[in-house]
């Protein structure tokens, strides 16, 4: 998938979502990868008709948030889309792939981020669309998750601490 096909892929995703919820936050980041990852992650992007994901932060009846670990810090559950998935079944399935049955009750944000590389090539949009969700019961422990009362302190990105 070519930048400009990607652009128009976010153009839609964003228009489609903002349809279905209302008003779309946006969260913008630029990101530097190595033309290899550039070309991988673009190739996938044809495979799958479509570039991105989705997650959700899941809060179970005591307002714990579900997050998990990965390399670079605490997130939120997510995956990438399969073919033919919508962003919320995507952001349904990467919970209920961790053993917690989740309740989509709205759309945070969407996190876009814009790889770039040392080629000069046009930013490679990857939209990642956060739902809001409700849900109960126990990770099944074959992944690093847990529920939290508080944020840790060693998070993926800075904006799930300001938006919790």
């Amino acid at each position: 998938m070519q930048a400009t096909a990607a652009c128009r892929h976010l153009d839609r995703v964003l228009s489609t979502l903002a349809g279905e919820y209302g008003r779309v936050e946006v969260v913008r980041e630029r990101r530097e990868v190595e033309p290899d990852e550039y070309d991988r992650v673009r190739s996938r992007a044809d495979a799958m008709d479509a570039p991105g994901g989705a997650g959700a932060w899941v809060r179970d009846p005591d307002g714990r948030l579900l997050l998990v670990e990965t390399d670079e810090g605490w997130a939120e559950p997510g995956m990438p889309l399969r073919p033919g998935q919508d962003y919320v079944e995507c952001a349904t399935a990467a919970v209920s792939d961790l053993g917690v049955d989740p309740v989509v009750t709205g759309l945070s944000h969407v996190h876009v981020r814009y790889l770039v590389d040392w080629t000069d090539r046009p930013p490679l949009p990857q939209p990642f669309a956060v739902f809001e969700a409700r849900g109960d019961g126990r990770p099944d422990g074959s992944a690093a998750c847990a529920w939290h009362a508080t944020l840790p302190d060693a998070l993926l990105y800075e904006y799930l601490r300001e938006s919790i």
